[in-house]
């Protein structure tokens, strides 16, 4: 119970935190604040179970020049695998074995010593994988401490899920920068960098699926699980059976995949008796003691069309390929991501090529092979948006298209987009097809422009699609981005590597003056919570070219940066709300939602602007209720209709 306190508190702090430094809107008060952090700092002292994304830690993101090799204490073989569930009952036999998630993300291997997180080491070829403690310290849940002081080397997947995967994707967007095609790739990715704090700010998860090596006897692989759970390890979903209950079970698990947060490519059926599965060997490949259920991810023939080339913010040119609309289980798509230069050149399209196309984990639509492989297709290496060449660079490992032209349209109407942005200055009432036009009709060339547009009123209002409507619309938004936190400033300016959080803390740590940015030197910038090399760098070199200077300077004509609003103090200290998230759905007889947004906060909670899974409480309205119970039933958020709601805030 103590180890499920300390993962209480540490969520609950967290999302405080968050409220605090990202929303603006705090939950708690810092007496309140103050007092959980000491329970849980005692809580960690007296277990020696500690988490990484514990307050109590200040997990550093440290920045190597390389990564090193690491020699694994034993080879990390692959599991043989089949689609066939009589080639799994064939390896059973009268066994008793483990059934688990086929978990799809990089394996990792974490070193335990004395109860202190020491190592962690990739996969690579199975022989040695490469260290990555760096990166590895900076996960949301791994344990830097834990209450057992022998030696335990454990297994487990590094994983990104579905909701942070979609958040820095769409970051990526924004600034103009390749995305990760799947969260796989983003997990591998992240893993691997050498810049720690990049990391950091993804979210990653660990779920440990075996253990290595340890002092302790362990028998059996579900005694390896127990052990792990007492620990405060986050350990794979299993279940123990024999070959007569594996239909069932498929069948039990396969009903889960939907409410999955994460990707999985199969299952793992591995046996119990753990000295078994040892003395069946293996071979330089698989260890013979599991085996994989892959998943039956059903290919569809379709036909290919061509490609769609986009040119981002950044220059990267991204490539979609087309292909005749196809339903693969349910959904019709006619289009996937190619990624790169070499994945396209991979294929050998030619149009009219006969392509089998499928959902992966039946979420991702990938081209899976070309049947045909013509090779007659070769892309237009002209870039979409301004017709100057495309050229191809390799910034990673893989090749990608580029366009240089420093002047290109889609490069500008990209940087503006993300300067209008709801995040960035937040500027309604100019969509992307309205900023092309006017960068095409020479009223926008420049970040400053849009704050004298009113010289081309005439011509805006006999624009195809504006009027006088949408005209007054825009400049009463434009007006209104005039007074801007400096957080939001900085963020709209499109500075390389500086998303929305680096942008907060930058402006907390210089006290929300601009002009201590601006004569801020490198090592100032290193200072900033959570700041490596490569961000100081990117924002020092950004203060530090004229052409930037100039531009900002010349918004300041125009924008007033606001000081932060004084915190909110929570109206009812007793609440049983503080630090939960909460929405509120349906008619409600007492209040109106503004009233109810206004009652949550004064509880100490967060009054959300929409349903998601990782909700505390559902409040539903008497007058009339919502669809999303359903959706609440099934993500186990707890449900309170308005009167049981009122009773428990005394009213």
């Amino acid at each position: 119970m103590s180890i499920q306190r300390i993962q209480e508190l540490t969520k609950q702090l967290n999302n405080a935190c968050h409220a605090y430094y990202v929303k603006d809107n705090p939950t708690l008060t810092d007496k309140q604040y103050d007092q959980l952090f000491d329970e849980l700092q005692s809580l960690e002292s007296k277990t020696g179970y500690i988490m990484s994304s514990s307050p109590t830690q200040k997990v550093q993101g440290e920045v190597l020049p390389f990564l090193k090799k690491v020699v694994h204490t034993e080879p990390m073989l692959s599991a043989e695998k089949s689609k066939d569930i009589n080639d799994v009952i064939k390896f059973m036999g009268d066994k008793e074995c483990v059934l688990s998630w086929k978990l799809d993300g990089l394996t990792i291997v974490l070193r335990y010593n004395n109860g202190k997180f020491q190592q962690a080491i990739t996969r690579g070829g199975g022989e040695e994988g490469e260290d990555v403690t760096h990166t590895v310290r900076c996960f949301y849940n791994i344990p830097l401490t834990i209450n057992y002081k022998g030696y335990l080397e454990i297994r487990g997947e590094g994983l990104v899920i579905f909701n942070e995967f979609e958040r820095i994707n769409a970051e990526l967007i924004s600034k103009g920068q390749e995305t990760y095609s799947s969260p796989r790739n983003l997990a591998a990715g992240s893993v691997r960098q050498l810049d720690a704090n990049i990391t950091k700010d993804r979210n990653l998860i660990f779920i440990a699926f075996g253990i290595v090596k340890c002092d302790k006897e362990l028998l059996f692989k579900n005694n390896q699980f127990d052990f792990l759970d007492s620990l405060g390890f986050e350990t794979v979903y299993h279940e123990t059976i024999d070959k007569t209950m594996l239909a069932q079970w498929i069948s039990i698990m396969n009903g889960m995949i939907p409410n999955l947060s994460f990707l999985t490519d199969g299952l793992i059926v591995e046996y119990n008796d753990i000295a078994y599965g040892k003395a069946q060997g293996s071979t330089n490949h698989h260890s013979r003691s599991l085996y994989a259920l892959k998943w039956n991810d059903d290919s569809f023939e379709t036909i290919f069309r061509g490609v769609e080339l986009n040119t981002t913010r950044t220059g990267i040119v991204s490539i979609t390929g087309l292909f005749d609309e196809v339903d693969c289980d349910g959904a019709k798509v006619s289009r996937a991501s190619l990624h790169n230069y070499d994945i396209f050149q991979s294929f050998d399209f030619g149009i009219g090529d006969t392509i089998t196309t499928y959902r992966a984990n039946s979420v991702i639509p990938q081209i899976e092979d070309n049947l045909t492989r013509s090779g007659t297709y070769q892309i237009e290496m002209k870039c979409p948006s301004c017709g100057g060449d495309i050229v191809i660079k390799t910034p990673k490992e893989a090749r990608f298209l580029f366009c240089e032209n420093e002047d290109c349209p889609s490069k500008l109407v990209n940087r503006f987009v993300h300067f209008c942005s709801k995040d960035a200055m937040s500027i309604d009432g100019l969509s992307e097809a309205g900023i092309e036009l006017f960068i095409n009709s020479g009223f926008l060339k420049t970040f400053d422009d849009l704050y004298n547009l009113e010289q081309y009123k005439s011509k805006i209002v006999s624009l195809e699609g504006w009027g006088i409507k949408s005209y007054n619309k825009l400049i009463q938004a434009i007006e209104k981005s005039k007074e801007v936190k400096l957080e939001n400033f900085l963020y709209a300016l499109g500075i390389g590597q500086l998303g929305q959080g680096g942008s907060k803390r930058l402006a907390k740590h210089f006290d929300y003056n601009l002009n201590n940015i601006y004569f801020a030197n490198k090592n100032d910038l290193l200072k900033v919570e959570d700041f490596g090399e490569i961000t100081a760098d990117k924002v020092y070199s950004y203060f530090r070219n004229d052409e930037n200077v100039k531009l900002v300077d010349s918004l300041l004509k125009f924008i007033d940066i606001k000081k932060p609003e004084e915190k909110k103090e929570i109206s009812n200290t007793n609440s049983p709300f503080i630090g939960c998230k909460i929405y509120c759905t349906g008619s409600f007889r007492s209040y109106k939602k503004d009233e109810l947004k206004a009652i949550v906060e004064g509880l100490g909670a967060e009054f959300t602007s929409g349903y998601a899974k990782s909700l505390d409480y559902l409040v539903i309205g008497s007058i009339k209720g919502s669809s999303k119970t359903d959706k609440a039933l099934k993500d186990g958020v707890k449900i309170l209709q308005e009167d049981e709601f009122l009773k428990m805030i005394g009213e």
